[in-house]
């Protein structure tokens, strides 16, 4: 067998030996892409609401420089 065909082997009988179930997840998402996620549609509502009050300047984002010297911060106290 070539060095590809060895490596499947080896990748499929660690897979086949996986117990994990979030290491089952994981694996599952390499190779077939994370499954697409699903919104009630409160939660689009909300999002939407969301959306427009960053638009609108009402609601401030924050760079992660920012996020991570206020957690920084927090952590020194």
């Amino acid at each position: 067998m070539g060095k590809l065909q060895d490596k499947k082997v080896e990748l499929a009988q660690l897979l086949l030996a996986e117990t994990d179930p979030k290491t089952l997840e994981l694996v599952e998402h390499a190779l077939l892409g994370v499954p697409p996620l699903h919104f009630t549609e409160s939660e689009i509502k909300d999002l939407e609401k969301q959306v427009a009050r960053i638009n609108s300047g009402e609601e401030k984002l924050h760079s992660w420089s920012d996020v991570k010297k206020r957690l920084e911060g927090k952590l020194r106290k």
